[in-house]
């Protein structure tokens, strides 16, 4: 199963029994399902956030069918195949990478060790977000550099924007073999949820997954010679590994959270890299529909 009724397999009976429920467009158009210890279970689809009954209606918030936290515990069992050890490394950032390139993020109470998270001591909520893959959703993106020649590009929307997605669409394009070959792309995949949801072996494409994303761009960049490197959601303490990619020849694909140009371009780091040229063209995600190009600049 894809999308949204493809994560009923993590879900407590009684809570997939009602998801299950929901109208089936409901079902294909959801980007996430939300289990909240003793709160409204809910759906996202595009901005619209939708809570649901028992009997699989959506209703009020306060009419909602609320997790307990034998749920939430089951949940994350399911989660992470009943070996929640191994996936310490991961919940100490929030979250947990699911199987095809899915993600859950967690949320509660934070266990401090050492003036670091290591995980959570109470789990309030599990967002399960959805993965999909657009193959021709960055065509637009990816026409421009076969037309132009490749460069930097930086892709931005609010969060739940659809940018992983865009991404994953623009690693599948750019490493195509076609006529004129394809480009060699990388992937510094930290959270293991761009190259997953791709189909396999689909052409000049490595992928670093695992590993920290600044660590992760300097190797590929050391040891892989490619021509883009692709990563999801920088920030400033990526920007030095991004620039040091750039001065060594090879355009950085990535997104970041924002509302625009402008708002990307404020922050400390970020600002480095946009006024230094690394990269030559935005793309602006849409706010009215998830996954839609509202601009390339």
């Amino acid at each position: 199963m894809n999308g949204a009724a493809g994560l009923m397999i993590y879900l407590p009976k009684r809570i997939a029994s009602a998801f299950a429920a929901l109208p089936e467009e409901m079902i294909a158009s959801a980007d996430e399902i939300r289990l909240r210890r003793n709160g409204a279970c809910s759906l996202t689809c595009g901005e619209k956030n939708l809570a649901f009954d028992a009997r699989g209606r959506i209703c009020r918030a306060s009419e909602a069918l609320r997790a307990t936290e034998a749920e939430l515990t089951e949940c994350l069992g399911r989660i992470t195949g009943g070996s929640l050890y191994t996936c310490d490394s991961f919940l100490a950032q929030g979250f947990i990478p699911l199987g095809g390139g899915g993600r859950a993020g967690i949320c509660g109470r934070a266990d401090i060790r050492g003036g670091k998270m290591t995980g959570f001591t109470l789990i309030n909520s599990i967002t399960l977000r959805v993965h999909r893959f657009i193959s021709d959703m960055a065509l637009p993106l990816a026409e421009e550099f076969r037309r132009n020649g490749l460069c930097g590009a930086l892709v931005i929307s609010p969060p739940g924007g659809g940018k992983t997605t865009f991404l994953r669409s623009a690693a599948y394009l750019l490493s195509q073999s076609g006529a004129t070959g394809g480009f060699r792309v990388a992937i510094a995949d930290e959270r293991s949820e761009i190259a997953a949801a791709m189909p396999p072996n689909c052409g000049f494409l490595d992928v670093l997954s695992g590993i920290n994303k600044s660590a992760a761009i300097e190797m590929l960049t050391r040891t892989m010679s490619p021509q883009a490197i692709i990563c999801d959601e920088i920030s400033a303490s990526d920007s030095a590994s991004v620039a040091g990619a750039v001065n060594c020849g090879a355009a950085v694909i990535a997104s970041a959270h924002g509302a625009g140009i402008e708002d990307v371009s404020s922050r400390p780091g970020l600002r480095e890299l946009v006024v230094s040229g690394a990269f030559k063209k935005y793309v602006l995600l849409s706010h009215g529909k998830v996954g839609e190009i509202g601009n390339i600049c």
